[in-house]
């Protein structure tokens, strides 16, 4: 199932806002801002690219009763895995599921724009769940959870911006 989270910042360069995206501690206050535990598993950077990998496990979000008994879990963490060269304004991610390894794949890309007197961010990505039956109800969870926390992580941000990093 394909996705796109689209979101602008307003009163931020595009260089300036490359910089908050990577930064530990913006990435730290904002999972914690949207119930996420993070734990940053790798960085490594050589010339301008990043290599990132992230372990993130979602804290008070509820999983359907039917779809805890097809996970084998109530909680879905995962690895976010991150390419990125800087100045390129864009890189691709991938998300290995800590259930169901094997049967579930999300990766996609993530760009940054010029937007007027901001930035607009915009990630798309395919979340492909391959369980006989039930596969696309996963997804659609999936794709729906996925939303809303980029919907409140850019409020955020947004607050981020505005107070110049004192939220």
């Amino acid at each position: 199932m394909k996705f796109e989270a689209s979101h602008t910042f307003r009163g931020i360069s595009l260089a300036d806002y490359e910089k908050l995206y990577f930064d530990e501690a913006f990435n730290i206050a904002l999972c914690k801002a949207v119930n996420l535990d993070r734990t940053l598993i790798k960085r490594d950077e050589k010339g301008n690219h990043l290599s990132r990998s992230v372990k993130v496990s979602p804290r008070d979000r509820e999983i359907p009763g039917p779809l805890v008994k097809v996970l084998g879990s109530s909680r879905i963490e995962y690895t976010e895995q991150v390419e990125y060269d800087f100045g390129s304004y864009k890189g691709t991610w991938k998300s290995i599921s800590s259930v169901m390894t094997d049967k579930v794949e999300s990766s996609g890309i993530f760009r940054l724009e010029n937007a007027g007197d901001g930035v607009k961010r915009v990630i798309e990505g395919d979340i492909k769940v391959k369980v006989f039956g039930v596969g696309g109800v996963i997804e659609r969870f999936i794709v729906a959870d996925i939303e809303k926390s980029y919907e409140q992580a850019a409020d955020f941000t947004r607050r981020w911006i505005a107070s110049g990093g004192k939220v």
